[in-house]
């Protein structure tokens, strides 16, 4: 990853771990047998964090490895170079929006939930997706938390296509806690809760691909919570829009980073094959129009690699410093937006070069395609990353709504 780009000696060999316990670990029988089994891969899950991988991000006060995000987005593209769909499922879908407790969790929130998630003893869940509402949070949401006493509240609604839904543990929860908001985002809180008999699980199946990862329909019916559940506690009342878009550039780069491995590891299967594979008398990379078409994917990878390594840059300056914040959320939506397409072009190309033998599990692309699909539709549509680029651009006067 990063070719070109000066990385300390540290992140060499951070690089160089998550490499080879990839490799190491992620086999084909074991891979396909998480995917055809659909199951979530727990043993490999706790390897993971046993190493630290997971929780590279993480404070270390809190069991983390005290590391930058550029440590935690290396790891994750090594991971994912190796096997895509398993490095999504374990290292962004396992501690899925743990960032958020992370970086706004209350002191004791942080020392009760992240211990046990950087063990691998638990997994969590974020849920934020309506059935009503899809990629739309800003509208009035039909799960809300209703005050029944002085710091009491319950919660009612359900939340939909909720990775982890069947196994989490503790979940950030996006209701609605005043309705008469105008407009309706600012009266939307984060509650952190624990699973429990007031929460039901409806797993859905079926899914195109990602089968390794849970998803599922998630329903509240009185789920009584505090003010002391309120993510970062109750000065954050009605803040819970807002602390979701702060983090959510990074999850957005996650997929991005995602995308873009996958389309570098797809380019060298496809690179690879057409080296070896004759048709009509000659190695099938010397007719033209599948070399061009290797050239583009070629071309587009490294500029993948460049968009994500800035983009990653300018979200760390946001971190610290809000002025980045706008510049942060444009670089994310791109880099989402261009890594989820480009996964699917790749594995497209790679499908296409192994021909017959592309279509059968034996050679993974036809998993990994049906996987990339999922990055252009999860953390927004397409299009949604297309109207926050514009608003970006153009401003918030002239591109309101469209």
């Amino acid at each position: 990853m990063f070719t070109g780009f000066e990385l300390t000696e540290e992140q060499k060999l951070i690089r160089n771990a998550a490499r080879e316990f990839a490799e190491k670990e992620f086999t084909p029988e074991r891979v396909r047998g998480y995917e055809d089994q659909g199951v979530f891969p727990w043993e490999l899950y706790r390897k993971v964090c046993q190493h630290g991988f997971l929780s590279l991000h993480l404070p270390e006060e809190f069991g983390g490895q005290g590391y930058g995000l550029f440590e935690y987005y290396l790891c994750l593209y090594e991971f994912a170079k190796v096997d895509p769909p398993l490095a999504d499922t374990i290292l962004m879908g396992a501690h899925f929006g743990v960032e958020l407790i992370a970086d706004f969790g209350t002191y004791e929130q942080k020392a009760k939930w992240l211990p046990p998630l950087t063990r691998g003893e638990i997994v969590m869940a974020s849920m934020f997706t309506e059935p009503a509402g899809g990629s739309d949070l800003s509208r009035v949401l039909d799960t809300r938390a209703v005050k029944v006493g002085e710091k009491e509240w319950r919660i009612n609604g359900t939340k939909t296509f909720i990775t982890n839904g069947e196994i989490f543990r503790v979940a950030n929860v996006l209701v609605q806690t005043d309705p008469n908001a105008n407009p309706p985002y600012r009266g939307q809180s984060i509650f952190v809760v624990e699973n429990g008999p007031a929460i039901d699980t409806r797993p859905i199946y079926g899914k195109m691909g990602h089968r390794s990862s849970p998803t599922s329909e998630v329903t509240f019916t009185d789920l009584v919570v505090t003010d002391e559940d309120i993510l970062g506690g109750i000065q954050n009342l009605n803040k819970g829009f807002y602390l979701f878009m702060e983090w959510l550039p990074l999850s957005r780069i996650k997929i991005g980073c995602l995308g873009v491995a996958a389309s570098e590891t797809a380019l060298q299967k496809a690179v690879q094959y057409a080296k070896e594979r004759e048709a009509f008398g000659k190695k099938i990379g010397g007719f033209q129009g599948l070399a061009h078409r290797i050239a583009e994917v070629a071309v587009k990878v490294e500029l993948g690699k460049s968009l994500l390594f800035r983009a990653i840059k300018v979200l760390e300056k946001a971190r610290k410093d809000k002025a980045y914040l706008e510049e942060s959320t444009k670089l994310a939506s791109m880099m989402k937006y261009y890594g989820a397409a480009l996964a699917l072009e790749a594995c497209d190309l790679a499908i296409d070069v192994f021909g017959g033998y592309g279509y059968i599990a034996d050679y993974d692309v036809e998993r990994w395609f049906r996987w990339a699909k999922k990055l252009e539709i999860v953390e927004g549509t397409k299009e949604i990353q297309k109207n926050v680029i514009a608003r970006c651009l153009l401003g918030r006067d002239v591109v309101k709504r469209f």
